[in-house]
């Protein structure tokens, strides 16, 4: 075995676990630990995370490959991935997940918490399991509800830094769950003939593209007034609720086109493009508002704290000068 075709399984098995939604949830885990920690997580710890979650979410992402790998040689847009160009098969791709999945959970357990491990065995198998084998090929609403899958890694970054999942560690689960249908949806509105031949039944093959139009408005509403809500209980700043409103705004803008204007093929292709965008936009203004604003809140408090020492100070000065006018000596 010499040393290209090393590389050439290498990279088949790291196209195995779907790289570029790889790099979107572990952007998405890292914003939500730094808005857990209202500052920057501590390195170590942040590095063990993101390993276990990348671990964790590309055995999920190959075990979606072995099971579907019948439908992805029919659609071009799938017919690369290694278990359909034969540069691996089935055996080496469930090994490869099998260890990669118990390697992340190991990690999530020992290095960050418990409760980030369960958070990744509960997106492992909402993926793979209910999503992949159950929802996908069974009914039109697959992508809502298996959005919940991709919105776990959030829950496994809060739950890595805080050891449990607040109010707003939920919230930005829902952000990424109602994200998630008017997201795929564009995509399927100009891969619709594709989606057909392979027997899924995705929202604009069975129900037409006037319905999934308007159920994508829908879910991007909705959407908006999740981002908005989490400026409130998730207690972000002024610089996150303008960005939020504006890119919100923005993906409303894409999805209204969609709806109304003829060429649907081109505007589908933008508003995927511009959800992807979205998205990352998004948490990183939400990280990017945490860190201002735990500053802010550290410096007033500071301020605040020297203030009131300045008044204790200044009245100690006042109660001196007037001991010694009445006594005319200093006092201890």
């Amino acid at each position: 075995m010499n040393a290209t075709h090393l590389r050439m399984k290498a990279n088949a098995f790291y196209q195995l676990t779907k790289p570029g939604i790889i790099r979107l949830l572990v952007l998405t885990t890292i914003c939500t630990m730094i808005v857990a920690t209202r500052g920057f997580p501590e390195p170590f710890l942040l590095i063990m995370t993101l390993i276990g979650t990348a671990m964790v979410c590309g055995s999920a992402n190959a075990i979606n490959m072995v099971w579907d790998q019948d439908i992805d040689a029919i659609m071009n847009r799938t017919a690369h991935r290694p278990l359909v160009t034969g540069d691996l098969n089935e055996r080496e791709a469930l090994v490869f997940a099998a260890a990669i999945g118990l390697g992340g959970v190991l990690i999530l357990t020992y290095f960050a918490t418990p409760m980030a491990a369960l958070m990744g065995i509960a997106g492992h198998a909402f993926y793979s399991v209910i999503y992949t084998m159950f929802l996908k090929r069974n009914t039109p609403q697959n992508i809502v509800i298996g959005g919940a899958a991709g919105a776990f890694p959030p829950l496994i970054g809060w739950a890595a830094v805080t050891g449990d999942l607040s109010w707003t560690a939920w919230l930005i689960f829902a952000l990424i769950f109602l994200w998630t249908p008017p997201h795929f949806w564009a995509l399927a509105l100009y891969k619709d003939v594709e989606y057909s031949k392979a027997g899924v039944p995705m929202m604009p093959v069975v129900r037409g593209h006037h319905t999934t139009k308007f159920q994508m408005m829908v879910y991007t509403m909705l959407l908006l007034g999740c981002t908005t809500l989490l400026a409130v209980v998730g207690e972000l700043g002024i610089l996150y609720l303008v960005v939020s409103l504006a890119l919100g705004t923005g993906f409303a803008y894409f999805c209204v086109k969609v709806a109304f204007e003829k060429d649907t093929e081109t505007w589908a292709r933008k508003t995927f493009l511009y959800s992807i965008t979205y998205l990352a936009l998004i948490f990183g203004t939400m990280s990017l508002d945490s860190i201002y604003t735990a500053h802010f809140t550290e410096q007033h408090y500071l301020i605040s704290i020297e203030r009131e020492a300045d008044k204790m100070r200044e009245a100690r000065t006042v109660e001196q000068a007037r001991i010694i006018h009445n006594t005319g000596n200093l006092p201890n």
